[in-house]
């Protein structure tokens, strides 16, 4: 009994397989997490991009988007990030106010978190443009 507890402590054929199975899952735990923040991440960016985009256009292209509609869907037009369920982010229309034209837009983004159910995280972006004088 004891020599074949001995040879059973000396046997290292299945150690690989049991560190696998103890790093594996943390491993693709670290691996979604940075995917899922380099999402969050380019849709931030996405929309900072679209925002700046529409105030510039609202302030000095009236041809383009000379309407509050006509503005909105410019804003769209410039958004490239992640499209959540089908559904692209509310901008809002343009402000006149002391900076210029602000436009702005605020997006619930849901998180993908695996067995965990997390609330979404609200994204939002404001950009300013002074208006064109003369």
């Amino acid at each position: 009994m004891m020599a074949g507890l001995m040879r059973l402590g000396r046997c290292r054929s299945g150690i690989s397989a049991v560190e696998l199975a103890l790093v594996l899952p943390l491993f693709f735990a670290v691996l979604l997490g940075i995917i899922n923040v380099s999402l969050v991440l380019w849709t931030q960016a996405s929309l900072y991009f679209a925002v700046q985009a529409a105030a510039r256009c609202a302030a000095v292209n009236p041809t383009t988007c000379g309407s509050d509609s006509a503005t909105q869907a410019y804003a769209a037009s410039q958004y490239y990030g992640q499209v959540v369920d089908g559904i692209s982010p509310p901008f809002g229309p343009p402000v006149q106010q002391d900076c210029g034209r602000r436009v702005s837009v605020s997006y619930n983004y849901p998180l993908f978190i695996p067995f965990y159910e997390a609330s979404p995280l609200i994204l939002s972006a404001t950009a300013c443009f002074p208006a064109q004088t003369g």
